[in-house]
């Protein structure tokens, strides 16, 4: 076989695989379309069932979305109340979660408060 035969069946190679990727995702979305019941709802979406919660990637974020400025560093309340640290979450959930009104962000904050009651 040359060069030029072996250039071919590589790029015959690389279109099947494409045309094959392209051919299951079109499956996938034409399942989902025919069977609503099969897409998962928004609130099935945010998997809360970690063995263990990343502070600063997974809840810190619902306290930027909602407390800041002020319990962030520079903010009036940060001295006080800095949400930027876990162990102010953990002190005062009561209080946290008469405020953040998001179910799957309350659900967040519910868990993480028990993984560090343990």
């Amino acid at each position: 076989m040359t060069g030029a035969e072996n250039s071919l069946i590589f790029i015959a190679i690389v279109f099947m695989r494409a045309l094959l990727l392209l051919l299951i995702t079109c499956s996938c979305l034409l399942l989902l379309q025919r069977n609503p019941s099969m897409k998962p709802r928004a609130a099935e979406m945010v998997n809360v069932n970690f063995d263990t919660l990343n502070f600063k990637t997974q809840v810190q974020p619902i306290f930027e979305k909602h407390c800041s400025p002020c319990h962030f560093p520079g903010g009036k309340m940060h001295e006080k109340l800095p949400f930027d640290q876990g162990e102010t979450i953990i002190d005062h959930q009561a209080g946290i979660l008469r405020r953040i009104k998001g179910a799957d962000d309350v659900r967040l904050i519910k868990q993480y408060v028990e993984q560090n009651n343990r």
